[in-house]
C-alpha cells in the first residue's frame, strides 16, 4: 500500500469549505466547520430531503439545528459529486441500527462512507474498497476516563492507556475512544452492543481536524498489521 498522506497537526478550517485531512489508497477523510452563518446553512440545506429536515425541525436547540443541516447538506454534496448526481438526487438506506449507506439504487454502492461530528467540526470519511468507520472528538476533560477506559477498552488498550503519564491521559483516552468508536461504527453497531474485534484485522489512521480535537479513522485490514497507537 502506497504512504499515506495524512496529517497530524491541525488544519485550517473556514466556513462553508471542506478540507481534505487524509488520503490514502482509495481512503479519504474531510474535514468542515459547522458553524457558519445562517445564509450558508440555508444555501447548504436546500438539498435535504423532507424526512432530513422534519429531523433537523424536531431538534430543539438552535446550534443542533444549524449542525445537523450543515453535516447532512455536506455529505450529499460530497457523495454528489463522486456519483455525478445533484446533491438532492442522493438517496439512503439504513441498516438495522440506522447505519446510512447508500441505496440500492445508486449506481456506485462500492462507494463506502461514515461521518462524525463533535462541537462545531464535522468529517465525511470515503472509501472505495471497504467498509469505513470515522470518529473525532473534542478534547475536554472527561472526569470519568478512567472508568469508562476500564469498561470499553481492550485489555491491551487499557493497558497501554494506563501506563501513561498523566501529561499525556487526556490525549491518550481520546485516541483510543476514537478508535473504538469508528472501528463500531464500521461494524454497523453502537458502543452500548457487544464488539468482537481483532486489532489485526483494522487499518487505523489518526488526524487532526482542528486545534483541540482528535480523530480516528478505520477500515478492515486483511493483508497487512494494525497501525500502532502512540
Amino acid at each position: 500500500m502506497p504512504s499515506p498522506s495524512y496529517l497530524d497537526e491541525a488544519v485550517e478550517l473556514r466556513a462553508g469549505i471542506i478540507v481534505p485531512v487524509l488520503e490514502s489508497d482509495g481512503l479519504e477523510v474531510l474535514a468542515f466547520t459547522l458553524d457558519v452563518e445562517p445564509d450558508i446553512v440555508r444555501a447548504t440545506g436546500v438539498c435535504l430531503n423532507d424526512g432530513e429536515r422534519r429531523r433537523a425541525a424536531g431538534l430543539r436547540l438552535e446550534r443542533d439545528r444549524r449542525r445537523f443541516v450543515v453535516a447532512r447538506g455536506q455529505l450529499r454534496r460530497v457523495l454528489a459529486s463522486r456519483l455525478g448526481i445533484a446533491p438532492s438526487a442522493v438517496e439512503f438506506e439504513y441498516g438495522p441500527l440506522g447505519k446510512p449507506q447508500l441505496s440500492h439504487r445508486m449506481h456506485a454502492r462500492d462507494l463506502r462512507f461514515s461521518v462524525s461530528r463533535s462541537g462545531d467540526v464535522g468529517v465525511i470519511a470515503l472509501s472505495t474498497t471497504q467498509e469505513v468507520g470515522v470518529d473525532i472528538e473534542a478534547v475536554v476533560p472527561v472526569p470519568e476516563a478512567d472508568e469508562i477506559a476500564a469498561l470499553c477498552f481492550s485489555a491491551s488498550e487499557y493497558g497501554s492507556y494506563t501506563a501513561l503519564g498523566p501529561e499525556d491521559r487526556l490525549a491518550g483516552f481520546f485516541r483510543r475512544w476514537t478508535r473504538l468508536e469508528a472501528v463500531s461504527k464500521t461494524l454497523g453497531c453502537g458502543l452500548g452492543q457487544p464488539v468482537s474485534w481483532d486489532e489485526k484485522d483494522w487499518l487505523v489512521r489518526r488526524f487532526v481536524p482542528l486545534s483541540g480535537y482528535i480523530g480516528s479513522v478505520v477500515i478492515r485490514n486483511w493483508r497487512s498489521r494494525d497501525v500502532t497507537m502512540h
